[in-house]
């Protein structure tokens, strides 16, 4: 097997503090640390990492069987000691070897658009091309990072790696605008995917892309992320339009055995979607009454039901607008069962706020917790 490696190394005032720090951080994300040689091993995966702390350097050796995995552990090494040392104190000397200059994110694609069909008045299914979609073709994570580009921009610029392995943004005017979506098929083998797009009023650049998206247009995606299909004895899925696309993946991917529900909100009938699932699920459709815009029927659905306390164990699914998502939290910390339930509640957007706001408040939230 060929073994691809880069080397660099960082000027610290004490970098055996910042390797301390680095080890306990990729243990944290499942990284099997050792010392070896004199140097300390990081092992991630296929990938591996040798650092040795000197007086004032820390040195650097990565090597992997591919470049992805190279370009991921360079980025990983780098970003970290940036991010661990004071503000301000890292010197770098650029990475040598495989794998030099500036390249594309090892996560991130750029994704063509084929093709475009309506589902109902308000959602769009765009498919797309690319290439080495494997790492996206996962249930356990559904979401995406979806870049889009200015309108109007010749060409499209994207985040870069660059050659001291951080990670180099385009300029203002040309930078992406960045939103999560979820992919609803893949076909890694013939390399194309579709995306299913909520078309909405206040035009944000997932929506306003849709709307004028033509064979040919380039976007780019990067992940994935986010936490998705678990197994369980039976399922709850709770979700309006902009969680429908994941609920509709999860359910056509189920075993055929797979029991439950899912309950989905859309504004009427003629935004219901035919969809797949096992024989033993119900779905139901609940639409929203323009006459009571505070109503929260996901809620009220939640609410309503009811399980055996010793029925089988669940696995609730639940994706809404961000006030439903806080009172659905709330009722399912109190009816879920710690020993036999799981449970993923997430909030997709928030009613009178951007998504540019709402995205910042959760990273907010995130941070604070």
């Amino acid at each position: 097997m060929t073994i691809l490696r880069a080397d660099a190394h960082f000027t610290l005032s004490d970098p055996a503090a910042v390797l301390r720090s680095l080890c306990e951080h990729m243990i944290e994300h499942e990284a099997v640390v050792s010392e070896q040689d004199g140097g300390t091993l990081i092992v991630t995966g296929a990938s591996r990492a040798v650092l040795r702390a000197g007086e004032d350097r820390l040195e650097a050796c990565v090597e992997a069987p591919d470049l992805a995995g190279l370009q991921e552990m360079k980025l990983a090494v780098a970003s970290h000691v940036v991010e661990l040392a004071p503000p301000g104190s890292v010197a770098g000397s650029g990475w040598s070897g495989d794998g030099s200059g500036p390249s594309l994110l090892p996560d991130f694609r750029v994704l063509t658009v084929i093709g475009t069909e309506p589902l109902t008045p308000h959602m769009r299914r765009i498919r797309f091309r690319g290439e080495n979609l494997a790492r996206f073709a996962s249930l356990e994570a559904l979401h995406v990072r979806l870049f889009f580009p200015p309108a109007g921009l010749a060409e499209p610029a994207w985040p870069m790696l660059s050659e001291d392995g951080l990670i180099s943004q385009p300029p203002l005017e040309q930078r992406p605008a960045v939103r999560k979506y979820t992919i609803r098929e893949i076909n890694v083998a013939a390399g194309t995917l579709a995306i299913d797009f909520v078309l909405h009023g206040d035009a944000g650049p997932g929506s306003a892309f849709a709307e004028r998206a033509a064979a040919g247009d380039r976007i780019g995606m990067a992940g994935p992320g986010g936490r998705g299909l678990r197994e369980a004895e039976r399922y709850l899925f709770l979700a309006d339009e902009t969680g429908l696309p994941a609920v509709a993946r999860m359910l056509a991917s189920l075993p055929r055995e797979a029991r439950g529900l899912a309950v989905l909100e859309v504004a009427n009938a003629r935004e219901e979607q035919a969809l797949e699932a096992p024989a033993g699920f119900a779905i139901r459709w609940l639409h929203r009454d323009p006459a009571a815009p505070g109503a929260a029927p996901l809620l009220q659905a939640f609410e309503a039901l009811d399980w055996d306390e010793d029925g089988p164990g669940l696995y609730l699914w639940a994706a809404m607008e961000h006030e439903t998502f806080r009172q659905v939290r709330a009722a399912a910390r109190q009816r879920l069962r710690p020993a036999r339930d799981q449970h993923l509640i997430v909030s997709y957007w928030r009613n009178g706020v951007s998504e540019e706001q709402h995205a910042l408040e959760k990273k907010a939230a995130a941070r604070a917790a």
